[in-house]
């Protein structure tokens, strides 16, 4: 396969082909965009069709861990960038990291930021941020420069919501995130509007707010323990915190699900003797969707909020509700 070929296929000019094929200023990206998809498909390869668009940092607010959620969404971002052509870099961002000095210095044209929330020296910087930017899980409206994507959390706890209603559960309790994150109210916000739609009364009294780990899970389950409270389901807002919930009430001698049904949020493997009835999030969806929207940033596109979807997976921790005798 040679220009001439690539070029009669697609109705072009050898020129054309070629200048596309090199990232030409010339040619409308519309072009390009045909003319290297053709290219691959065909094995056609030189050294201009796969130079290197641009660099993208992949940034990180901690250290990462194998095998997390989060690891799972940066490797699907770097498999899409470097498809499309780009070289992408990992860094953790710590101490009093400036976001826009870092950009400028190492040549980055976009970032990707993973988990950074509101404590975060960076979040409460990023109104000011001059770089494309995509947050996962957040988003910060007044910067036309920063896109985000993320689970649908209102639809999918109103969901769940809905899930145990059927199962004829009236008395759902909460354990949710932190309330200054977008994630915590929107999963806070979906319970409430599940409740509000089955006709069932919001009780702040078994509502219990956490961080998504498990300690919290475990001080949320003592904190309903110690106080009594009555309830015979309850929504998680991370997988997390469902196990360390179950292993505490568990070890108090209630019956998951007979006792208690427990939905959690994310589905990722923790703990193969709890089979746990969770929220599945796209993880490498949510990352391919990250790239897009950041490309499209560079390329001087609007701002936009992807929402990815989501899947309730029953399984083993719910049940109808046992009837008092």
């Amino acid at each position: 396969m040679t220009l001439t070929d690539i070029a009669k296929q697609l109705n072009l000019s050898v020129p054309t082909v070629s200048k596309a094929l090199n990232g030409s200023a010339e040619i409308a990206e519309e072009t390009k965009k045909r003319v290297c998809e053709y290219a691959q498909s065909v094995g056609y390869k030189t050294r201009k069709s796969v130079a290197i668009i641009g660099r993208l940092a992949l940034l990180w607010g901690r250290q990462p861990r194998a095998g997390e959620p989060l690891s799972e969404i940066a490797q699907a971002f770097r498999e899409a960038a470097q498809n499309a052509r780009y070289v992408v870099e990992s860094d953790i961002m710590d101490g009093d990291f400036d976001l826009n000095d870092y950009m400028a210095s190492n040549h980055f044209l976009g970032a990707i930021l993973l988990d950074i929330n509101f404590r975060s020296p960076v979040y409460s910087r990023l109104h000011h941020t001059k770089y494309p930017v995509v947050l996962v899980d957040n988003y910060i409206m007044d910067n036309p420069l920063i896109s985000a994507v993320g689970s649908d959390n209102i639809h999918a706890v109103e969901e769940a919501v809905d899930y145990l209603v059927r199962l004829g559960h009236e008395r759902i309790a909460f354990l949710g995130g932190e309330l200054q994150s977008r994630v915590g109210t929107e999963r806070l916000a979906g319970y409430i509007l599940g409740l509000a739609k089955n006709s069932i009364e919001y009780r702040y009294d078994i509502t219990y707010f956490g961080d998504y780990s498990l300690h919290s899970g475990e001080e949320a389950a003592e904190y309903y323990l110690q106080n009594n409270k009555q309830f015979s389901a309850i929504i998680c807002a991370s997988d997390l915190m469902a196990h360390g919930f179950i292993r505490r009430m568990t070890l108090a001698g209630k019956r998951i699900p007979q006792d208690i049904s427990v939905i959690g949020y994310d589905d990722i493997p923790i703990d193969p003797d709890v089979q746990l009835t969770t929220i599945r999030q796209d993880f490498e969806k949510t990352g391919a969707l990250g790239f897009q929207a950041l490309e499209l940033l560079i390329k001087g596109m609007p701002s936009q909020r992807a929402m990815v979807g989501y899947k309730l997976i029953s399984r083993g921790s719910t049940s109808y509700r046992r009837m008092q005798s």
